[in-house]
């Protein structure tokens, strides 16, 4: 079954119209419509939204579409939380913001399996080198400041993806995005790194 037929299979299950599912999910019913019809491919954002109106693991969904290859069970495969978080969501690594699951990435299998989370890139101020929004990031626990590293941060309670520079005694935040100018930190900011970038998984675009 394709995953409109699905998606529309599980809306009247719960005996749902296409604009009471809007009106829990921010998601408008013309585009609710489109991909019921298949002319329209859901992100995995769109997918979690759905997933909660309908009432099943985000991750069931997520594997339906192929963002998270399909398993018969999280015992025979090493599983790395995938957390929602926004921009200025601090802190986010609690059970309630898990959205669902990601496979370890081939190359990671060295790396303490308890140190590793993903996020979910969900909007432009997050946006850093290759990094695009929907990309899911495998990341490392770290607090170190490590010159040439990308990283999850926490600047004055707002959380980006940056490149970490160290000059002299200066630490620099740096992004590819052209809209954003480099940060300096100053000795009054509240500055943490989360985490190490250490995959990414592109969304198909």
């Amino acid at each position: 079954m394709k995953i409109g037929s699905y998606l529309k299979e599980l809306r009247i299950k719960n005996n749902l119209t296409t604009k009471q599912v809007e009106l829990k999910t921010g998601i408008s019913n013309s585009y609710i419509s489109l991909i019921e019809r298949d002319k329209r491919t859901p992100s995995a954002g769109i997918l979690n939204k759905l997933a909660k109106a309908y009432q099943v693991k985000p991750e069931d969904l997520l594997c339906r579409i192929g963002y998270l290859p399909s398993i018969k069970s999280k015992d025979n495969l090493k599983q790395i939380p995938i957390y929602n978080i926004t921009s200025t969501e601090k802190p986010f690594l609690v059970s309630e913001n898990i959205e669902g699951y990601s496979p370890l990435p081939p190359g990671l299998g060295t790396l303490p399996i308890k140190d590793l989370f993903a996020i979910q890139v969900k909007d432009k101020n997050m946006v850093c080198e290759r990094i695009g929004e929907g990309d899911i990031l495998i990341l490392s626990k770290q607090s170190k400041i490590e010159n040439g590293i990308i990283a999850l941060i926490s600047l004055n309670n707002k959380i980006s993806i940056k490149r970490i520079s160290k000059q002299n005694n200066h630490v620099i935040l740096q992004s590819t995005n052209l809209e954003q100018p480099p940060t300096l930190i100053k000795e009054t900011d509240n500055f943490n790194i989360i985490g190490k970038v250490e995959w990414v998984i592109h969304k198909f675009r």
